[in-house]
């Protein structure tokens, strides 16, 4: 009873549907309405809610569903199985996004966290080396006043020369 599309087990783990099998090797249906069971949805670890569906030969629709041939039964379980697998590499596609946007949000959080470091350290010397500029500019205006003084001084010794006795260092 079991079909291609389900292993009776798998190493150590015995599957739902062997698992199935062996009951009804064990246990085989009673004929009452000549029972026949279907079992919907795969056997992967992901998926344990295969449920049995039960097509009776008598004159009626089971709970207003369709009672559809076995062709069009497979069809459907292997459009189910593909779904479930496109969905899960889907899945599988947005996490690795996501992954990968978080690891570029990290790498941009540290290279941000780097260049505020050197704005810091550049802001930093910027501000020494304006208070030093500041500093020797308001020397060299200091410098040159003196220059200025000197020049004059040097000028006036030039145009009156003063006698010995006028320099205290004569006696």
């Amino acid at each position: 009873m079991s079909s291609s599309f389900f292993s009776s087990t798998t190493g150590d783990h015995l599957s739902f549907t062997g698992f199935l099998d062996d009951i009804l090797l064990d246990f085989p249906p009673q004929n009452v309405n000549s029972s026949v069971i279907v079992f919907s949805g795969s056997d992967d670890n992901n998926n344990n809610n295969s449920t049995p569906k039960t097509n009776t030969s008598s004159s009626g629709s089971n709970d207003g569903e369709k009672n559809l041939n076995p062709v069009d039964e497979q069809l459907r379980r292997r459009r189910k199985i593909s779904n479930r697998e496109s969905a899960r590499r889907s899945r599988l596609r947005k996490q690795k996004h996501l992954e990968t946007l978080r690891n570029r949000l990290s790498g941009y959080e540290t290279g941000n966290r780097e260049l505020m470091k050197r704005l810091m350290f550049v802001n930093h010397h910027g501000q020494i080396f304006r208070r030093e500029n500041q500093r020797l500019r308001s020397e060299s205006v200091m410098l040159q006043q003196k220059l200025c003084y000197l020049h004059q001084a040097l000028l006036e010794l030039h145009h009156h020369p003063l006698s010995a006795s006028a320099w205290p260092c004569n006696y």
